[in-house]
């Protein structure tokens, strides 16, 4: 990182270092209009179709403007002058908003903030190497630069806004807000921009429902899922002909009860009452997480190293805790923080420290008998040439989880952390936007995704292939494959197998304080306890370990016998679970 001085003026030679200017002045409106298009996420190929884009409605518009190459990773730059008064802070932030329906790499971060909002011009150094660079040159250059002098009228705001569709809602004393239902040729639909289906619903709408499903309840959930993203009465009839999850519908209609239009009102209604915004406050704490999981996914080739695959894993683990919890400071012990994260509890000791030692965590208070260890996770520091960078999407670390901590990841006895990482990769390579002249091959991609060397990716995707992990065509189907290749390799059932053996030693721990403690108390003779069959005691009542168990095994020299109260443990621990099956 590197420190960054605010000047007023412009100093008389550009610095040789990357530096960059604001884009509103000390009375935070906005003189300048700069939509920093990100290729860190999404990559280069989105970030320039978007940039094409804006550009298109720009000149639509007559508006003037320079569209400039951010520097050697993709990104792009688009600039515009207003004229004075210049736009209001909450107008740019409103637009920044927007925008970011339409377009998936833009950062808006400059735009919404306009104390620290700023962008590097053309002309400025990358910090990866390179300038800023306008796409023109010469004359034209020069053309273009003649008429941004003229500055464009504030007006463009609402002008863009106008171009690009987006939510209209009516805000509530109690802090939520309802969309408006309008119809068309289509049919009733609410008034927010359509997009495409979430991953949940696509599944839900394509697996059929097993045995005592509720099926009306799982017909309103993919209603409910089709309104929110701005679909209409007819895509509803459309998808009811054939797909699986609506087959409630079709037995309606074979019945005579044709209900689809009443259901849909139904699917509607709650939609207009869900806010993507929660009511509950949105805290500080929230945008610092926010920062965290996009320092953590920004550079997804730092995680190649050795051990980096399970320090991925552990920093995503922790940022699902925090964000349940609304704090960066959580209390957790590495037994439960590798039961989260699908490794070792000696690989979470390890790791943990391993992380401390780069600064993404800090240990605050180490654990001490029962009392677990205090961890909090580091807020990374801004890169003031940059801006603040675009917030990983919510729900990132909970979905990567869900994928990585799978059995049949499982580390030396299944297919491993980097395994992991490379379907991982694999199966977002479809929801890239490639173009003719820069496809590539899906090997390349996951490469440069994962960090790893070509032949590893090779090998490894073949290995995938063979156990039938590739290709991936749902979400549900992924989860499907996994399963059968765990069984495969024979690694199902480990993380169940992991959490039982966590809880055994809970519970020796338990047992062998209690059995301490009885023999330290001095109350004259001792009176012998007998187990109880742990099926005989009443739930929720918790029963001492030492009722449930009896005295602590001992061996011949009266000693502490840890295999045998193990085995007592565990015995008992799976005793319900054989009653069951």
């Amino acid at each position: 990182m590197h420190d960054y001085a605010s000047t007023s003026s412009m100093p008389v030679a550009a610095p040789v270092v990357p530096w960059a200017i604001y884009l509103a002045g000390a009375d935070r409106r906005y003189r300048l209009l700069a939509f920093d298009f990100d290729s860190g996420r999404h990559g280069a190929d989105v970030a320039d179709a978007d940039a094409a884009r804006i550009c298109g409605h720009l000149s639509e518009l007559g508006v003037p403007h320079l569209r400039a190459h951010s520097g050697p990773t993709g990104g792009q730059h688009v600039w515009v002058r207003l004229s004075e008064p210049g736009v209001a802070a909450a107008d740019v932030r409103q637009l920044a908003h927007v925008l970011r329906q339409h377009y998936p790499s833009l950062d808006t971060a400059p735009l919404s903030n306009a104390v620290t909002g700023a962008v590097r011009p053309p002309g400025a150094p990358h910090r990866h190497g390179g300038y800023s660079l306008p796409y023109l040159q010469g004359p034209a250059l020069g053309e273009v630069l003649a008429r941004m002098a003229s500055c464009t009228p504030p007006e463009v705001v609402e002008w863009l806004l106008a171009r690009h569709p987006h939510s209209v809602t009516v805000a509530r004393e109690d802090g939520t807000r309802t969309f408006r239902i309008v119809e068309d040729g289509e049919g009733p639909r609410l008034d927010r921009p359509r997009r495409a289906l979430s991953e949940r619903t696509r599944d839900l709408l394509a697996t059929v429902p097993p045995p005592g499903t509720d099926r009306s309840a799982l017909a309103h959930s993919i209603l409910l899922g089709m309104a929110r993203a701005g679909h209409a009465l007819a895509d509803v009839c459309r998808a009811a002909d054939s797909a699986p999850g609506l087959v409630r519908l079709r037995d309606d209609a074979a019945r005579g009860r044709g209900e689809v239009a009443r259901q849909w009102q139904r699917a509607l209604a709650a939609a207009a009452e869900f806010t993507p915004v929660s009511v509950v406050k949105r805290a500080p704490v929230d945008d610092e997480l926010d920062r965290v999981e996009a320092a953590v996914t920004a550079d997804p080739v730092r995680w190649s190293r050795p051990g980096g695959a399970s320090d991925e894993r552990i920093l995503h683990a922790l940022i699902v805790v925090a964000r349940i919890a609304r704090t960066r400071t959580v209390d957790i012990d590495v037994r439960r923080l590798a039961e989260a994260a699908a490794v070792d509890a000696s690989t979470v000791s390890r790791r943990l420290r391993v992380l401390a030692g780069e600064g993404w965590v800090t240990r605050v208070h180490p654990g001490a008998g029962t009392r677990a260890a205090t961890w909090k996770l580091v807020l990374p520091e801004v890169d003031a040439t940059q801006g603040e960078p675009a917030p990983a999407p919510t729900g990132t670390s909970p979905t990567l989880l869900h994928h990585h901590t799978h059995d049949v990841w499982t580390n030396r006895s299944g297919l491993g952390g980097a395994a992991a990482r490379i379907h991982w990769a694999a199966t977002n390579f479809g929801k890239h936007t490639f173009s003719a002249s820069h496809r590539i091959p899906l090997a390349q991609f996951v490469s440069a995704e994962t960090g790893y060397t070509a032949a590893t990716v090779t090998r490894t995707l073949a290995h995938l292939r063979t156990l039938g992990l590739l290709p991936v065509r749902s979400s549900a189907q992924s989860r499907a494959q996994m399963d059968r290749a765990a069984g495969l390799i024979g690694t199902a059932g480990t993380a169940a197998r992991r959490t039982l053996r966590h809880l055994v030693d809970r519970e020796l721990h338990q047992w062998w304080t209690e059995e301490a403690e009885w023999r330290t108390t001095r109350t004259g003779k001792k009176r012998g306890i007998r187990a109880t069959p742990t099926n005989t005691i009443a739930l929720p009542i918790t029963a001492p370990a030492r009722t449930r168990y009896g005295r602590f095994p001992t061996n011949n020299n009266r000693r502490a016998d840890y295999r045998a109260a193990r085995a007592v443990v565990t015995q008992a621990l799976e005793a319900p679970a054989r009653a069951a099956s």
